[in-house]
């Protein structure tokens, strides 16, 4: 696999910063959970504002949820997106090197 330069840039500079790491993580994350959202509605065949009608919220609010930027998700609405889209929501956490759990929210 080539390695671009980006990718060797955020390397050397997650060596060098915890801080880095973890925003670099954080932001990860928050770009996971907008595809998450995004890839639902779309297996579901939904348009955000059909999305947003099943769902009990607003097409702004589905479009937010899909914005990698968005930082204010909480759990209820993921559970009601998922289950406007006919998918049951996990919730897992895990530790280093001995815990592991997953919870399906239903």
């Amino acid at each position: 696999m080539k390695r671009d330069a980006h990718h060797e840039a955020v390397e050397a500079r997650s060596k060098k910063s915890a801080r880095y790491r973890r925003a670099y993580s954080q932001s990860l994350r928050r770009i996971d959970l907008a595809m998450l959202v995004r890839e639902m509605r779309d297996a579901a065949k939904l348009s955000q504002l059909q999305l947003a009608a099943r769902a009990g919220t607003t097409q702004s609010a589905i479009a937010r949820l899909e914005d990698a930027e968005y930082t204010k998700h909480s759990l209820q609405t993921l559970e009601k997106i998922a289950a406007a889209c006919g998918v049951t929501l996990s919730l897992r956490a895990e530790k280093k090197p001995q815990l592991e759990l997953e919870v399906s929210l239903v």
